[in-house]
């Protein structure tokens, strides 16, 4: 992939590449959006670009994606460009993808510590830390003075999709690049390449907020739906239909809850009685509870049963 590759980004990308254009590339980026709609592709693209190794590639400002500084970068294999997510988190401390909740203090030290070194294959060594949203503050303090001033040609970037809940202290150290949520015509594509059917497809995009992830995790859902029978049945089936592994359950029954939000939220702006606005505003309330508990010790099929339920005595149903 290139930059050429990224729909629905140009105005982000034309900023990142007049940065490289100017060679005067910013210490540290905040890429700013909601979840799904290719800031961390984004981020990944930035890096091949600065170190490609492809001369026309450069002279267009972009990457060539095979040379061996982008093959590695591609793989997350490159010694310089380190991409910091849950799952890199998990494999430093030697536990469990779902188990990781925060950015541990921890992981920001072994990552700061790697800011020092010399790059060994790269012209920029690049640090990209998924959801910084969810920074320790502790952790977040102590990456204040490496992307304040970080050795030249490092560049830190902090990928969140909730920029108001990062520390202002680090906010106001960075650049800030915003996403844009992606159209419908982009998402259509994006889940046709994904052979998700047509009618299933527009059905999504009802819900999918501008996000690649929430369409494709949408039709998933819906697509399950669509074999079960509607009734009082409806809410033990789909909860039941859930995967059986907590690492998939979780982000599936936090979908079906975040679906069931929606059709709340819009059916209360419908709403033309004080009565069904306070109904739909206490349904509202329920839902939130009922996200919240997905993080903790609680059996998403559980979570899920309940959450339609209560929504199915609102007339609120998929």
């Amino acid at each position: 992939m290139s930059f050429k590759k990224i729909q629905g980004q140009e105005k982000a990308i034309e900023t990142l590449k007049g940065f490289i254009k100017s060679q005067r590339v910013p210490p540290a980026l905040i890429f700013s959006g909601p979840a799904g709609i290719g800031k961390a592709t984004c981020a990944l693209e930035f890096a091949k670009t600065l170190n490609c190794l492809d001369e026309d590639s450069n002279k267009n400002i972009d990457n060539c994606s095979l040379c061996q500084n982008c093959k590695h970068i591609d793989a997350k294999t490159h010694p310089d460009i380190v991409f910091a997510d849950f799952e890199y988190q998990a494999n430093l401390r030697d536990e469990e993808v779902e188990k990781q909740q925060t950015i541990r203090v921890d992981t920001i030290r072994h990552l700061t510590a790697l800011s020092q070194q010399k790059a060994t294959m790269a012209k920029w060594k690049v640090f990209i830390i998924d959801k910084a949203e969810k920074l320790q503050a502790e952790g977040a303090n102590a990456m204040l003075k490496f992307i304040e001033e970080p050795p030249a040609n490092t560049l830190w970037i902090l990928i969140s999709s909730k920029r108001e809940a990062m520390l202002s202290t680090i906010k106001s150290r960075c650049q800030i690049i915003n996403f844009a949520p992606l159209s419908g015509d982009i998402l259509l594509d994006i889940l046709k390449d994904n052979m998700v059917e047509e009618d299933l497809a527009k059905e999504s995009l009802k819900y999918a907020q501008g996000s690649s992830e929430t369409a494709l995790k949408v039709s998933e859902v819906l697509g399950e739906f669509s074999a079960l029978t509607k009734g009082p049945a409806f809410a033990m089936q789909a909860a039941r239909s859930l995967p059986r592994t907590l690492a998939q359950s979780r982000p599936q029954a936090a979908c079906i809850i975040d679906m069931l939000t929606f059709k709340t939220h819009q059916t209360w702006l419908e709403a033309r009685t004080e009565k069904q606005k306070t109904d739909l505003k206490e349904l509202l309330n329920k839902l939130v509870f009922y996200k919240k508990a997905l993080t903790r010790n609680v059996a998403p099929s559980l979570v899920v049963e309940a959450a339609i339920i209560s929504a199915q005595q609102n007339k609120i149903e998929f």
